[in-house]
Protein backbone atom coordinates (compact mmCIF):
# COMPACT_ATOMS: atom_id res chain seq x y z
CA UNK A 1 0.00 0.00 0.00
CA UNK A 2 1.00 3.56 -0.94
CA UNK A 3 1.74 6.30 1.02
CA UNK A 4 -1.47 7.77 -0.33
CA UNK A 5 -3.67 4.39 0.51
CA UNK A 6 -2.99 3.01 -3.25
CA UNK A 7 -1.38 -0.33 -3.97
CA UNK A 8 2.22 -0.16 -4.86
CA UNK A 9 5.16 -1.82 -6.14
CA UNK A 10 6.78 -4.20 -3.89
CA UNK A 11 10.69 -4.86 -4.08
CA UNK A 12 12.57 -8.13 -3.75
CA UNK A 13 13.89 -8.40 -0.43
CA UNK A 14 17.98 -7.57 -1.53
CA UNK A 15 16.39 -4.33 -2.95
CA UNK A 16 15.04 -2.40 0.23
CA UNK A 17 15.46 -4.27 2.94
CA UNK A 18 19.04 -5.71 3.35
CA UNK A 19 20.20 -2.40 5.16
CA UNK A 20 22.90 -3.60 7.25
CA UNK A 21 22.71 -3.22 11.10
CA UNK A 22 25.37 -0.75 12.25
CA UNK A 23 27.80 -1.56 15.43
CA UNK A 24 30.76 0.05 17.03
CA UNK A 25 33.45 -2.46 17.87
CA UNK A 26 35.64 -2.10 20.76
CA UNK A 27 38.91 -1.76 21.21
CA UNK A 28 40.14 -5.05 21.06
CA UNK A 29 38.59 -5.02 17.68
CA UNK A 30 35.77 -7.45 18.15
CA UNK A 31 32.08 -6.79 17.14
CA UNK A 32 29.39 -6.41 20.67
CA UNK A 33 26.43 -7.90 20.05
CA UNK A 34 24.07 -6.21 17.76
CA UNK A 35 21.91 -3.59 19.67
CA UNK A 36 18.34 -4.94 19.51
CA UNK A 37 15.78 -2.16 17.28
CA UNK A 38 12.39 -0.94 18.68
CA UNK A 39 9.87 -2.64 16.31
CA UNK A 40 9.63 -0.95 12.95
CA UNK A 41 6.61 0.54 12.34
CA UNK A 42 5.49 -2.09 9.82
CA UNK A 43 5.96 -5.07 12.33
CA UNK A 44 3.25 -2.96 15.00
CA UNK A 45 1.09 -3.24 11.83
CA UNK A 46 1.22 -6.92 11.22
CA UNK A 47 1.09 -7.00 15.17
CA UNK A 48 -2.26 -5.07 14.81
CA UNK A 49 -3.25 -6.86 12.09
CA UNK A 50 -2.88 -9.90 14.52
CA UNK A 51 -4.89 -8.09 17.25
CA UNK A 52 -2.37 -7.01 19.53
CA UNK A 53 -3.89 -3.84 21.23
CA UNK A 54 0.27 -2.93 22.38
CA UNK A 55 0.75 -2.34 18.81
CA UNK A 56 -2.11 0.08 18.25
CA UNK A 57 -0.92 2.57 21.29
CA UNK A 58 2.65 2.81 20.18
CA UNK A 59 1.46 3.39 16.81
CA UNK A 60 -0.20 5.93 18.46
CA UNK A 61 2.59 7.49 20.62
CA UNK A 62 4.27 7.67 17.70
CA UNK A 63 1.99 9.35 15.17
CA UNK A 64 -0.56 11.55 17.57
CA UNK A 65 0.94 14.83 17.88
CA UNK A 66 1.74 15.17 13.70
CA UNK A 67 -1.73 14.09 13.04
CA UNK A 68 -2.67 16.58 15.44
CA UNK A 69 -1.18 19.22 14.57
CA UNK A 70 -2.19 18.59 10.77
CA UNK A 71 -5.80 18.06 11.98
CA UNK A 72 -5.80 21.35 13.58
CA UNK A 73 -4.87 23.16 9.68
CA UNK A 74 -8.43 21.71 9.34
CA UNK A 75 -10.49 22.38 12.07
CA UNK A 76 -11.93 25.75 13.89
CA UNK A 77 -10.59 24.60 17.53
CA UNK A 78 -8.31 22.49 19.41
CA UNK A 79 -10.87 19.81 20.63
CA UNK A 80 -12.27 19.29 17.13
CA UNK A 81 -8.97 18.50 16.36
CA UNK A 82 -8.52 16.12 18.75
CA UNK A 83 -11.92 14.30 17.77
CA UNK A 84 -10.67 14.30 14.28
CA UNK A 85 -7.54 12.65 15.19
CA UNK A 86 -9.55 9.99 17.05
CA UNK A 87 -11.79 9.56 14.14
CA UNK A 88 -8.79 9.47 11.71
CA UNK A 89 -7.16 6.45 14.24
CA UNK A 90 -9.93 4.60 14.65
CA UNK A 91 -10.78 4.21 10.41
CA UNK A 92 -7.07 3.54 10.57
CA UNK A 93 -7.04 0.65 12.79
CA UNK A 94 -10.67 -0.48 11.38
CA UNK A 95 -8.68 -0.40 7.57
CA UNK A 96 -5.50 -2.96 8.85
CA UNK A 97 -7.80 -5.01 10.87
CA UNK A 98 -9.99 -5.68 7.84
CA UNK A 99 -6.29 -6.26 5.56
CA UNK A 100 -5.79 -3.09 4.11
CA UNK A 101 -4.36 0.30 5.44
CA UNK A 102 -0.55 1.22 5.82
CA UNK A 103 2.89 -1.37 5.64
CA UNK A 104 5.86 0.97 6.07
CA UNK A 105 4.31 4.25 5.32
CA UNK A 106 1.63 5.03 8.57
CA UNK A 107 2.28 8.54 8.86
CA UNK A 108 1.49 9.54 5.04
CA UNK A 109 -1.54 7.54 5.32
CA UNK A 110 -2.69 8.68 8.62
CA UNK A 111 -2.47 12.58 7.25
CA UNK A 112 -3.88 11.64 4.16
CA UNK A 113 -7.03 9.73 6.14
CA UNK A 114 -7.60 13.39 8.09
CA UNK A 115 -7.91 14.96 4.42
CA UNK A 116 -10.76 12.35 3.65
CA UNK A 117 -12.61 12.27 7.47
CA UNK A 118 -12.51 15.65 7.68
CA UNK A 119 -14.29 15.78 3.52
CA UNK A 120 -16.54 13.72 5.10
CA UNK A 121 -17.78 15.92 7.89
CA UNK A 122 -18.24 18.61 5.04
CA UNK A 123 -21.29 16.90 4.31
CA UNK A 124 -22.18 16.65 7.77
CA UNK A 125 -23.44 19.11 10.82
CA UNK A 126 -19.75 18.55 11.66
CA UNK A 127 -18.86 20.83 9.18
CA UNK A 128 -19.29 23.70 11.38
CA UNK A 129 -16.18 23.04 13.20
CA UNK A 130 -14.57 23.13 10.33
CA UNK A 131 -12.32 26.17 9.08
CA UNK A 132 -14.53 27.48 5.43
CA UNK A 133 -11.08 27.19 3.83
CA UNK A 134 -10.69 23.65 4.08
CA UNK A 135 -14.51 23.13 3.29
CA UNK A 136 -14.59 25.18 -0.15
CA UNK A 137 -10.83 22.87 -0.83
CA UNK A 138 -12.79 19.25 0.34
CA UNK A 139 -16.07 20.80 -2.08
CA UNK A 140 -13.87 21.61 -5.42
CA UNK A 141 -11.61 18.62 -4.54
CA UNK A 142 -13.95 16.00 -5.21
CA UNK A 143 -15.74 17.45 -8.03
CA UNK A 144 -12.38 16.23 -9.93
CA UNK A 145 -9.90 17.49 -12.23
CA UNK A 146 -12.43 17.86 -15.34
CA UNK A 147 -15.87 19.04 -13.60
CA UNK A 148 -17.55 21.96 -14.61
CA UNK A 149 -17.77 24.91 -12.74
CA UNK A 150 -21.95 24.10 -12.06
CA UNK A 151 -21.50 20.98 -10.62
CA UNK A 152 -21.98 21.64 -7.11
CA UNK A 153 -25.74 22.72 -5.54
CA UNK A 154 -25.99 25.95 -5.21
CA UNK A 155 -25.38 27.73 -1.40
CA UNK A 156 -22.82 24.61 -0.85
CA UNK A 157 -19.35 25.64 0.38
CA UNK A 158 -17.25 26.04 -3.35
CA UNK A 159 -20.25 26.90 -5.54
CA UNK A 160 -19.72 29.71 -7.88
CA UNK A 161 -16.25 29.63 -7.27
CA UNK A 162 -13.58 28.77 -10.09
CA UNK A 163 -11.46 26.12 -8.77
CA UNK A 164 -9.13 26.78 -6.23
CA UNK A 165 -5.31 27.10 -7.08
CA UNK A 166 -4.70 24.80 -4.69
CA UNK A 167 -7.31 21.78 -6.11
CA UNK A 168 -6.15 22.17 -9.82
CA UNK A 169 -2.19 21.79 -8.23
CA UNK A 170 -3.12 18.58 -6.15
CA UNK A 171 -5.05 17.37 -9.33
CA UNK A 172 -1.81 18.26 -12.20
CA UNK A 173 0.23 16.44 -9.17
CA UNK A 174 -1.36 13.01 -8.88
CA UNK A 175 -1.14 13.42 -13.01
CA UNK A 176 2.33 14.26 -12.72
CA UNK A 177 5.30 11.76 -14.20
CA UNK A 178 7.24 12.78 -10.56
CA UNK A 179 4.39 11.34 -8.76
CA UNK A 180 3.64 7.92 -11.30
CA UNK A 181 7.71 7.71 -10.10
CA UNK A 182 7.16 7.78 -6.51
CA UNK A 183 4.30 5.54 -6.24
CA UNK A 184 5.91 3.04 -8.47
CA UNK A 185 8.72 2.29 -5.62
CA UNK A 186 8.39 -0.02 -2.70
CA UNK A 187 6.34 1.37 0.14
CA UNK A 188 9.36 1.45 2.90
CA UNK A 189 10.93 3.41 -0.40
CA UNK A 190 8.18 5.92 -0.59
CA UNK A 191 8.17 5.76 3.33
CA UNK A 192 11.88 7.03 4.42
CA UNK A 193 11.73 9.93 1.73
CA UNK A 194 8.72 11.25 3.76
CA UNK A 195 10.03 11.56 6.57
CA UNK A 196 13.31 12.73 5.59
CA UNK A 197 12.39 14.69 2.82
CA UNK A 198 8.77 15.85 3.09
CA UNK A 199 9.19 16.43 6.98
CA UNK A 200 12.92 16.79 7.18
CA UNK A 201 13.39 14.47 9.53
CA UNK A 202 16.70 13.32 10.66
CA UNK A 203 17.89 9.38 10.38
CA UNK A 204 18.31 9.30 13.95
CA UNK A 205 14.74 10.65 14.66
CA UNK A 206 13.10 8.30 12.26
CA UNK A 207 15.23 5.20 12.50
CA UNK A 208 13.03 3.66 15.17
CA UNK A 209 10.30 3.63 12.70
CA UNK A 210 12.13 1.29 10.43
CA UNK A 211 13.77 -1.02 12.77
CA UNK A 212 17.39 0.67 12.03
CA UNK A 213 19.89 2.61 13.40
CA UNK A 214 20.48 6.24 12.33
CA UNK A 215 23.30 4.80 9.90
CA UNK A 216 21.23 2.11 8.79
CA UNK A 217 18.60 4.69 8.06
CA UNK A 218 20.41 6.93 5.94
CA UNK A 219 21.54 3.85 3.74
CA UNK A 220 18.26 3.39 3.05
CA UNK A 221 17.15 6.78 2.40
CA UNK A 222 19.84 7.09 -0.37
CA UNK A 223 19.08 4.01 -2.00
CA UNK A 224 15.43 5.31 -1.93
CA UNK A 225 16.28 8.80 -3.47
CA UNK A 226 18.55 6.80 -6.57
CA UNK A 227 15.31 4.71 -6.84
CA UNK A 228 13.37 7.40 -7.38
CA UNK A 229 15.83 8.98 -10.04
CA UNK A 230 15.64 6.13 -12.11
CA UNK A 231 11.94 5.86 -11.60
CA UNK A 232 11.54 9.14 -12.82
CA UNK A 233 13.79 8.68 -15.63
CA UNK A 234 12.13 5.73 -16.99
CA UNK A 235 8.78 7.64 -16.34
CA UNK A 236 9.94 9.76 -18.67
CA UNK A 237 11.31 7.51 -21.10
CA UNK A 238 8.49 5.48 -21.76
CA UNK A 239 6.49 8.90 -22.04
CA UNK A 240 8.71 10.10 -24.54
CA UNK A 241 8.68 6.69 -26.67
CA UNK A 242 4.64 6.52 -26.94
CA UNK A 243 4.28 10.72 -27.62
CA UNK A 244 7.10 12.04 -29.96
CA UNK A 245 10.21 10.47 -32.34
CA UNK A 246 12.42 13.63 -31.67
CA UNK A 247 11.71 13.63 -27.71
CA UNK A 248 12.64 9.58 -27.67
CA UNK A 249 15.74 10.18 -29.55
CA UNK A 250 17.08 12.04 -26.20
CA UNK A 251 15.00 11.12 -23.43
CA UNK A 252 17.44 8.57 -22.62
CA UNK A 253 20.35 11.15 -22.55
CA UNK A 254 18.65 13.35 -19.41
CA UNK A 255 19.67 11.51 -16.87
CA UNK A 256 23.46 11.80 -18.08
CA UNK A 257 22.77 15.30 -18.74
CA UNK A 258 21.87 16.12 -15.30
CA UNK A 259 24.81 14.68 -14.21
CA UNK A 260 27.08 16.60 -16.25
CA UNK A 261 28.14 13.19 -17.94
CA UNK A 262 27.23 13.93 -21.77
CA UNK A 263 29.85 14.25 -24.08
CA UNK A 264 29.83 17.63 -25.64
CA UNK A 265 28.29 17.21 -29.24
CA UNK A 266 25.88 14.80 -27.32
CA UNK A 267 25.06 17.66 -25.10
CA UNK A 268 24.99 19.96 -27.58
CA UNK A 269 22.14 18.31 -29.27
CA UNK A 270 20.35 17.63 -26.22
CA UNK A 271 20.66 21.49 -25.52
CA UNK A 272 19.57 22.51 -28.63
CA UNK A 273 16.04 19.92 -28.05
CA UNK A 274 15.29 21.57 -24.61
CA UNK A 275 15.45 25.08 -26.22
CA UNK A 276 12.64 24.22 -28.86
CA UNK A 277 10.59 21.14 -26.57
CA UNK A 278 9.04 22.65 -23.32
CA UNK A 279 7.99 19.40 -22.04
CA UNK A 280 11.66 17.48 -22.41
CA UNK A 281 12.66 20.93 -20.67
CA UNK A 282 10.55 20.58 -17.62
CA UNK A 283 11.76 16.80 -17.22
CA UNK A 284 15.41 17.53 -17.08
CA UNK A 285 14.35 20.09 -14.51
CA UNK A 286 12.50 17.83 -12.87
CA UNK A 287 15.23 15.64 -13.17
CA UNK A 288 17.79 17.48 -11.44
CA UNK A 289 15.06 18.35 -8.82
CA UNK A 290 14.79 14.18 -7.69
CA UNK A 291 18.37 14.27 -8.06
CA UNK A 292 18.02 16.46 -4.50
CA UNK A 293 15.49 15.11 -2.85
CA UNK A 294 11.68 14.64 -3.37
CA UNK A 295 9.71 16.62 -6.04
CA UNK A 296 7.86 19.36 -5.13
CA UNK A 297 4.59 17.86 -5.95
CA UNK A 298 4.58 14.96 -4.06
CA UNK A 299 3.23 16.41 -0.92
CA UNK A 300 0.51 18.27 -2.96
CA UNK A 301 -0.79 14.76 -4.13
CA UNK A 302 -0.16 12.96 -1.32
CA UNK A 303 -1.90 16.01 1.23
CA UNK A 304 -3.46 17.86 -1.12
CA UNK A 305 -4.62 20.51 1.99
CA UNK A 306 -1.85 22.42 3.86
CA UNK A 307 -2.08 24.60 6.54
CA UNK A 308 -0.12 27.04 8.10
CA UNK A 309 0.09 25.48 11.56
CA UNK A 310 1.00 21.99 10.60
CA UNK A 311 3.83 20.64 8.07
CA UNK A 312 5.30 24.12 7.17
CA UNK A 313 8.45 21.83 5.74
CA UNK A 314 5.99 20.51 2.98
CA UNK A 315 4.56 23.71 2.35
CA UNK A 316 8.11 25.36 1.89
CA UNK A 317 9.41 22.83 0.14
CA UNK A 318 6.30 23.62 -2.61
CA UNK A 319 6.56 27.41 -2.23
CA UNK A 320 10.17 27.01 -3.01
CA UNK A 321 9.76 24.74 -6.61
CA UNK A 322 8.50 25.25 -9.88
CA UNK A 323 5.37 25.29 -11.99
CA UNK A 324 2.08 25.45 -10.87
CA UNK A 325 2.00 22.80 -8.57
CA UNK A 326 4.44 24.77 -6.45
CA UNK A 327 2.50 28.01 -6.70
CA UNK A 328 -1.04 26.33 -5.96
CA UNK A 329 0.30 24.81 -3.14
CA UNK A 330 1.79 27.68 -1.84
CA UNK A 331 -1.85 29.54 -1.92
CA UNK A 332 -3.47 27.17 -0.45
CA UNK A 333 -1.26 27.32 2.75
CA UNK A 334 -1.23 31.30 2.59
CA UNK A 335 -5.30 30.80 2.51
CA UNK A 336 -5.35 28.17 5.33
CA UNK A 337 -2.56 30.37 7.33
CA UNK A 338 -5.57 32.98 6.76
CA UNK A 339 -8.00 31.02 7.93
CA UNK A 340 -6.43 29.48 11.22
CA UNK A 341 -5.74 32.66 12.24
CA UNK A 342 -9.08 34.24 11.85
CA UNK A 343 -10.38 31.40 13.55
Amino acid sequence: MSVDGRDGAEAPADAEDSVPAQRARYDSGVLPPPVEQPPADAELVERLRSGDDTAYEELFRRHADAVRRYARTCCRDAHTADDLTAEVFARTLQAVRGGSGPRHSVRAYLLTTVRRVAADWTRSARREHLVDDFAVFAAQAARGPDAPDDTLPPGSFGAGHELGAEVRAMHEAEQSLAMQAFRSLPERWQAVLWHTEVEDESPSEVATLFGLDANGTRVLASRAREGLRQAYLQAHVSEALTLDEECARHADRLGAYARGGLRTRAERGLRKHLEECARCRLAAGQIEEVASGIPAVVPVAVIGWFGAAGYAKAAALIAGGTGAGAAGAAGAAAAAGGSAGSS
